[in-house]
């Protein structure tokens, strides 16, 4: 009888549905219906934007393996030359990001995703084919302003498909990947320095060409798999559609972005607050993930060593990544005290690396 009451729910059309508010709270197995699509949301969407989200961090974190692999002294840079170029990402990266989500607003979200994952795609295999500073600049520039709109705009999407109490552990998840892209960089870096002279090619350009190529066919996977809300997913029925909308409190049509609510959002004290707090997290993330490798490589280890070494301390911060996101959907209220105890972790080990000399700590 149970079954048999479930598939008479799934078979539910919009016709049938009732479109108060009143009807949609008395849906037989309201519970059970939204864990279906919380779980069909889990299965369907969330692996997508971990993998988009584990080639982001992989596509513009590798100028840290490239360096280690060679690519200063064949391309004839100075250490500033260097600095420039792998600084020059984020300058594009913070100028064009509220610009992006901007448009991501006003055309269609999936499209516009997938054509910046497939630009900086391109830009990553392009890079290397740089032949000078100028070149590897142009390209790195070009990358931060590809890449710029997309963390911004999965969040977004995330925001619409899942409530706040389901949000912690989903998050935590998708920002995980960037530690594992790490994980996966180090040995990648490793792999292709063997590859050094094949077909006139250094390993680090081999490193570009098969860390970007992926991007660009997930581009393509991106376009015709990810949906703007759900009213537009084939694997719900109608019912769970009308439900998620409901709980989930989306409006019928999207607000405008104007200038009165983009400064409203600027000078909320919220938004200042939790973007300093941001500031101060991507300033050590971004100098930990970039030069990691080149960090292990100043204690003395040999270069394909330091490749591989660059792995572990992405394996904590994974599974940090992961406690992390567990115990905010845990215990409500107690986000602040968890953030300060992580940064509290950090400055620890970047105190460490000031004070030890020697790869053993001594």
């Amino acid at each position: 009888m149970l079954e048999k009451s479930n598939t008479a729910n799934e078979a539910i059309s919009s016709e049938e549905f009732p479109q108060d508010k009143n009807s949609i709270l008395n849906i037989p197995n309201r519970e059970e219906e939204e864990k279906k699509i919380l779980r069909a949301l889990d299965i369907r969407i969330m692996p997508l934007f971990c993998v988009f989200y584990f080639v982001d961090f992989l596509d513009r974190a590798n100028i840290g393996n490239a360096t280690l692999a060679g690519i200063q002294d064949d391309l004839n840079l100075s250490p500033k030359q260097l600095s420039m170029a792998i600084s020059a990402f984020y300058i594009t990266y913070i100028i064009f990001e509220v610009p992006s989500n901007i448009i991501l607003k006003r055309v269609n979200a999936v499209a516009w995703l997938s054509l910046i994952m497939l630009l900086w795609g391109i830009m990553t295999i392009v890079m290397a084919f740089a032949k000078d500073f100028t070149g590897l600049l142009v390209c790195r520039l070009l990358l931060g302003a590809a890449e710029s709109g997309y963390v911004p705009g999965i969040l977004y999407m995330m925001s619409k498909l899942y409530r706040p109490r389901e949000f912690g552990i989903r998050l935590a998840f998708l920002l995980c990947m960037s530690s594992l892209s790490g994980i996966v960089s180090g040995p990648i870096a490793y792999g292709t320095s063997f590859m050094e002279g094949h077909s006139g090619l250094h390993g680090w350009q081999f490193l570009f060409i098969i860390e970007g190529a992926p991007t660009v066919i997930l581009s393509v996977i991106s376009y015709f798999y990810l949906f703007d809300d759900t009213q537009k997913a084939p694997w719900l029925t109608e019912t769970q559609k009308k439900l998620h909308k409901h709980y989930t409190n989306a409006p019928d049509t999207e607000t405008p972005t104007t200038l009165q609510n983009f400064f409203q959002a600027c000078y909320d004290w919220k938004t200042l607050l939790f973007s300093i707090v941001y500031f101060l997290n991507a300033t050590t993330l971004v100098s930990y993930q970039v030069f990691t490798p080149t960090i292990i490589n100043e204690f003395g280890f040999p270069v394909l060593t330091s490749q591989l070494l660059s792995a572990p301390p992405n394996v904590m911060q994974t599974i940090m990544t992961l406690l992390g996101g567990y115990l905010t959907d845990k215990y409500s209220n107690k986000r602040g005290r968890l953030m300060g105890f992580g940064f509290f972790l950090a400055a620890i080990g970047y105190l460490l690396l000031i004070v030890l000399e020697s790869r053993w700590g001594s």
